[in-house]
């Protein structure tokens, strides 16, 4: 690719910073007037504990929504453009296509999709990733300085938990302006400054640059949503950094607002659901951004930069923890 014939002229740092540039330019270009085939929010769409579908109307309700699928492709394109592509990376790119590919089209159904469903779908891209990355990089991992082998199936049932969850807590976490797309990028942010020199943290800054176009148009009060297809694909980038990094417990650190945010979420859905359990956090609402909105009457762009600033904090004392 294009990588390769500026590889001898340019420095290595320069190509990437390059494609991260022009991705931000070009998908701040392509969203200024989204495309007209792109879905319109019709409410927030919510599952009960019991399993049933209902749509609550909110502010973002007739926004254009699912415009991940315009900034992903533009990603996936600068990372095909500017980065050395080996056959490990072209696999992770065409798995994050489908993602992005799978989100959108539950984005654009009449028909809500379902959480078995979008689940089953993410746990198939889930293995698949996992399998990849085993394949390429085996199962050994860094802790508190120390490097241990886990056995391979362990770590594979650990890997495809760590990538389902991430997919679907980051999900979750997209439910009110800029909340997504900031934390997102200060753990991209923080991925590439912590293991400096890495394929895979350029991979992160070229996504936390189109997702910084994206955020002009979607800091509140926002114009434009990027649905399923763009909250799923950084889900799936997070995992995949989080086990690239050799240090995947890191995860919980480098993720945490996420983890809280939309994960306690899911928490609670299943203590309901399947234990039968329904004064589980009874008082509290989640995500807990909803929590916070609703019932604390916190403005949504303090609530996004208290999430920003939190999430600062966590990758910070994952820092430290590399250093241990």
């Amino acid at each position: 690719m294009l990588y390769n014939l500026l590889k001898d002229t340019l420095p290595d740092w320069l190509i990437p910073t390059i494609g991260a540039v022009l991705g931000c330019v070009i998908t701040w270009i392509l969203l200024r007037k989204p495309f007209a085939f792109l879905p319109k929010d019709g409410g927030k769409k919510v599952e009960t504990p019991d399993g049933k579908i209902i749509v609550i109307n909110d502010k973002s309700n007739g926004k254009t929504t699912g415009v991940g699928v315009v900034f992903v492709p533009v990603f996936l394109l600068m990372t095909l453009l500017f980065l050395p592509l080996g056959a490990e990376l072209s696999i992770n790119l065409g798995l994050m296509f489908l993602m992005m590919l799978t989100g959108y089209l539950d984005d654009a159904s009449n028909v809500p999709w379902g959480e078995l469903v979008k689940g089953l779908l993410d746990l198939v891209i889930s293995i698949a990733a996992v399998v990849t990355f085993l394949a390429f990089n085996g199962s050994d991992i860094i802790f508190f300085g120390g490097v241990f082998h886990m056995p391979v199936v362990i770590y594979g049932i650990l890997g495809v938990i760590l990538m389902w969850a991430s997919i679907n807590v980051t999900n979750c976490s997209d439910g009110v302006d800029g909340l997504c797309g900031s934390v997102s990028v200060v753990s991209f942010a923080a991925y590439f400054l912590i293991f400096r020199g890495w394929l895979y943290g350029w991979v992160g800054i070229l996504l936390a640059a189109v997702l910084l176009a994206y955020l002009w148009y979607n800091w509140n009060p926002s114009k434009v949503l990027m649905g399923d297809a763009g909250s799923r694909t950084i889900g799936y980038l997070l995992a995949l950094l989080a086990m690239q990094s050799g240090h995947p417990f890191l995860f919980l650190l480098m993720s945490l607002v996420f983890i809280f945010d939309g994960g306690m979420g899911l928490i609670k859905v299943s203590l309901i659901r399947y234990l039968k359990m329904k004064n589980a956090f009874k008082n509290i609402q989640f995500p807990f951004h909803d929590h916070m909105r609703k019932r604390l009457g916190i403005p949504v762009k303090k609530i996004v930069v208290i999430f920003i600033i939190a999430q600062i904090l966590f990758c910070f004392l994952a820092w430290l923890v590399t250093l241990l």
